[in-house]
This record gives C-alpha cells, sequence and structure tokens, in this order.
C-alpha cells in the first residue's frame, strides 16, 4: 500500500470533529462526532471495507513479495510497546496471492526463513538455528479510522477465524541431552526406530504452526502519520490514532528502517530492501547488548541468489558487500552515509568473529532527501524535573536472566567434562556486608530464565548491591562474573537494565550478561 492510497482513504475523513473520548469496552480512542464510515465503534462499513479491498488487492503483493519479514522471540510486548521487540529470525517471502473474494481480501503468502530455538523438555535441549519453509492463508476485511488530534490515520485488516498456518523445518534439528539418564534414554528411542531430534523437528512443526497462525489471527495495523508523512506497520490491531513505538525517534523526518534485532553467533539478520531510488541514505546504528558486530550492504538480487543456494544444499556464491560498519562497543552509536546504489539494497548483520554471544541492536535508516525536505525541528519542552534520589524510599529488583559466554575468561570449558555452567545468582550489600537474595541453579544453561523478584523492595541505604554469578560445580563453584547496582536506579522510572558481567584478575574481561527490572518505591 503506498502513501497516495492511505492519503485518498484520508480525505474521506477529514470532516471529523477534534474532540476524542476514550472508549473503555474496546480499549480505544475515538473522534466523538465522526460518522459511522470514519471506523465507528463497529469498524469500517461493508462498502467501504470492499471499496478498500478492491483498492489495495493488486498492490498487496507487489510491496511484500521479497521482503523480510522479522519473526519475533519469547518476550513480546502487545500494543504500539510491540514495535520495541527485537526480531530473533526472518521470513522471506516469495510466493503471494491476493484477491477479493465477496468483497473480502482473500490472502495467501509464504516462503523460506530461519529463526532462532531454545527450547528444554525431558532433559534434552534444541539451541540453534532453526531453517523453516512456511506459508499462511486467511480471509480478511478492511477497515479504516482517522483520530483528527494525533492526526494519524489507521488501516487495520481483520482475518476472519480460522488462519491456516503450516511451518515446516527444512535442516537438523539437533536435540541434545542434558544429563546421564537423557543420554540413556536418547541411547534407546534411537534403537526403537526414532530420536530425541526427530521429535524435537516435529516439535518445531507443530509449535511453529500453531504459533504463526495465532499471530496472524491478531490481524495488522497501517498506520499514516499526515505531518510527517511515515507510513509504518506491525502486526496486531493498534487503538486509533496510535502509531508502533520504534527503537530510534523519527525527529519529525520520515525513516525507511526503523527497528532491533538480536543476532547469535553462527547466525545472520537481514534488514530491508531499501529502494534504490532514494538516493542517498544515513544509517544510525547501536550496538546495545554484546561482543561486537558486522553490517555489510548487498544487492537485494545478490542475496537473493545466496539463500537460494544456502538453502538448495548447494555453495553459495559470494557476497560482495561491503562491510558499512563494525561495532565492538555497546551503547556507542554509529552514523554512516551511504551512497546511492544502483540496485535495492539490504544490510546483513552478523557477530564478529570469535562472539560467544548473541548482539542485540537497533538500527534506523533515513533518506537525505527526506533530511532535507524536513521542517526545522522544533526544540523539545524541557523534561519534567525529576524527582531528588532523596524522595525514593527504596527500589524492587528483578532477576530476568543471564547470556554467559561460550568458555570462561581463561578460554576453557565452564564444565571439566564439558557443557555449559550450572548458573546461580547471588545479591549482596557492599554497605551493609550482607546477602540480600541467592536464586535457584539452572543445570546446563548459558542463557538461564530466571524472572524471579527480590521478595522484599530493597531501602536505598543498602545500595549499592554487588551481583555475583556463580557456576555450581562438584569441586568448588567457579565465579562467572560480577556487576554492580549502584544509585542511579533510584531515579527514574521502571526499567530494563543489562549490565555487563565482568571476571577478575590475570583474564579480566566481560563473561556475560545479566538482564535485571529495577522499580523505583516512592
Amino acid at each position: 500500500m503506498n502513501k497516495v492510497v492511505i492519503a485518498t482513504l484520508i480525505l474521506a475523513l477529514a470532516g471529523c470533529g477534534d474532540e476524542v473520548r476514550y472508549d473503555e469496552t474496546r480499549g480505544t480512542a475515538r473522534p466523538t462526532d465522526c460518522e459511522p464510515t470514519a471506523g465507528g465503534e463497529q469498524g469500517t462499513p461493508d462498502d467501504l471495507s470492499e471499496l478498500m479491498a478492491e483498492v489495495i488487492a493488486p498492490r498487496i503483493c507487489d510491496r511484500v513479495l521479497g521482503s523480510f519479514i522479522g519473526l519475533p522471540g519469547e518476550e513480546t510486548h502487545e500494543g504500539p510497546e510491540g514495535g520495541l521487540d527485537p526480531s530473533v529470525g526472518r521470513w522471506w517471502i516469495r510466493r503471494c496471492e491476493a484477491q477479493v473474494v465477496g468483497g473480502r481480501l482473500n490472502i495467501a503468502f509464504g516462503g523460506p526463513g530461519w529463526t532462532w530455538l531454545d527450547r528444554e523438555s525431558m532433559g534434552f535441549r534444541v539451541r540453534q538455528y532453526l531453517r523453516m519453509d512456511a506459508s499462511a492463508s486467511f480471509t480478511a476485511s478492511l477497515h479504516i479510522g482517522y483520530d483528527p488530534r494525533s492526526r494519524v490515520a489507521s488501516v487495520w485488516l481483520r482475518p476472519q477465524p480460522g488462519v491456516r498456518a503450516v511451518v515446516e523445518p527444512t535442516g537438523l534439528v539437533q536435540a541434545e541431552a542434558t544429563g546421564v539418564f537423557s543420554s540413556v534414554l536418547g541411547g534407546l528411542l534411537n534403537m526403537a526406530g526414532g530420536s530425541p531430534s526427530d521429535q524435537a523437528r516435529t516439535q518445531a512443526a507443530e509449535e511453529g504452526s500453531q504459533r504463526l497462525a495465532a499471530t496472524l489471527q491478531t490481524g495488522f495495523s497501517v498506520t499514516f502519520e499526515l505531518d510527517t508523512e511515515q507510513l509504518d506497520f506491525m502486526l496486531g490491531q493498534l487503538p486509533r490514532g496510535a502509531t508502533p513505538q520504534r527503537p530510534w525517534p523519527s525527529n519529525g523526518i520520515p525513516w525507511l528502517v526503523n527497528e532491533r534485532s538480536a543476532v547469535w553467533p553462527g547466525g545472520i539478520d537481514v534488514l530491508g530492501p531499501i529502494p534504490a531510488d532514494v538516493g542517498q541514505v544515513s544509517l544510525e546504528i547501536e550496538l546495545e547488548e554484546g561482543q561486537g558486530m558486522l553490517v555489510r550492504r548487498v544487492c537485494a538480487d545478490a542475496m537473493h541468489s545466496w539463500l537460494d543456494a544456502a538453502w538448495g544444499g548447494r555453495n553459495p556464491p559470494s557476497l560482495n558487500g561491503a562491510t558499512i560498519a563494525t561495532l565492538t562497543s555497546a551503547h556507542a552509536p554509529q552514523t554512516v552515509a551511504l551512497t546511492a546504489l544502483e540496485c535495492p539494497a539490504l544490510l546483513v548483520v552478523t557477530t564478529t568473529e570469535g562472539a560467544q554471544t548473541p548482539a542485540f541492536a537497533r538500527y534506523r535508516v533515513t533518506s537525505e532527501t527526506a533530511r532535507e525536505a524536513a521542517p526545522p525541528a522544533v526544540a523539545a519542552p524541557a523534561p519534567p524535573t525529576p524527582i531528588p534520589a532523596g524522595g525514593v524510599r527504596a527500589v524492587r529488583i528483578q532477576i530476568r536472566s543471564l547470556v554467559i559466554n561460550g568458555r570462561d575468561a581463561a578460554g576453557d570449558e565452564w564444565d571439566v567434562l564439558g557443557g555449559d555452567p550450572d548458573p546461580y545468582v547471588v545479591v549482596t550489600s557492599v554497605r551493609e556486608g550482607r546477602e540480600i537474595h541467592r536464586t535457584p541453579t539452572i543445570d546446563d544453561s548459558r542463557e538461564p530464565r530466571f524472572d524471579q523478584w527480590i521478595p522484599s523492595s530493597i531501602p536505598a541505604s543498602s545500595l549499592p548491591l554487588r551481583v555475583v554469578v556463580y557456576d555450581d560445580d562438584v569441586g568448588g563453584d567457579e565465579v562467572v562474573g560480577a556487576a554492580s547496582i549502584d544509585a542511579s536506579v533510584l531515579s527514574g522510572g521502571e526499567t530494563d537494565l543489562s549490565l555487563p558481567l565482568m571476571s577478575r584478575g590475570e583474564n579480566a574481561g566481560q563473561t556475560g550478561t545479566l538482564r535485571i527490572r529495577v522499580q523505583p518505591q516512592r
């Protein structure tokens, strides 16, 4: 769908009143004076919905074919905040059909893809990139709404019940035993004609199909901001007037790419395509977590040939794209000016050589032409004066998860017999010299999830805190790394933090990352 189509639809809605009320029964904002054709409480009437289907159907596949749709991970948010979630894989749309039947839009699309899979069940664990082929089809109606206060037009695509989706793994799914008993069980299953890996493959297909169908059943929202001409899209039904939140603020300049992704060692991420006719662009990129990442720019056709060969089991051709950014330090954003190519371009993201932890990053691509055409920026109002730390009585802390390097600071295996560490977390008050909290041990995991709140609030007088991660071992517990939580957590509101785990001694360095959530208590 292009901006001309969106703008044409907006003109039919421009006569609505300015007052906006919140509909508590539906959780949406709605203009009080709008006629039903602007969305109303029941959505767009059938005649306008059918007209929209006829106008949009011929354009959907032109826009979708060749795109790389981000696949979400386990931690997702609903509503506008979903635009901040990192992608952990991509779905490359190679097949698409769209037609109008009975006044409704029938859509079918599919293609290969990949996603990060981390599952543990019955003593076996699958931790790898899953290659797959996915397809989906559904029938949907289209609805439109306009919020005159925010000057945002919304188009909602609402699938009818019964979305059909199929996910078929196309690569090896390797289930590894996490203990002696499961190793014996795996041997028995192999002798019986099955294997844990076969079962993992079947489970991945079933769970992937169910999850994809459930995700698509929530529908889609397309938004258009009149003031900036920013067109955006996301899964789910956003309230009228709401737009997806994005990792980078727009600053009044429309962007071409604005998202966050996670890449594990040995994997890739693909962003774009960036059209050839937009001219020179700027890439803003920030490594938010991890040991390092590389970004290359390649022509879309070259990337397509490379992926086709890789999926077909052939040696893929060389990707001749230039490396445009190398990031080795977290929270050190870079801006790269890119001259125009004669082809639609894709950004290919990988971790740096030798990296042992996933890289989380945010990206924004803007056109220099759009920057020059943007009106002068208006100074933002000064932020409210923060509540001084003295007004905060305490803080609540949740130990969320860990990411631990594949080897310890000396380069050795965590376990004498090989395998992953058995981590647990101890929190102590430096000032008071006392232990505040200790988590249970999670066996054989470099990415354990605790999601455990420290039972009681921690008073400001107990800060700073020292957080130490240990590897539970028969021969003596080993320190994985340590981090500090200082008084800065008393300022601001609830937030998530990623803290580097640092080792000491001869092989000092970062050994992983600790993720926590803090809630100041006033």
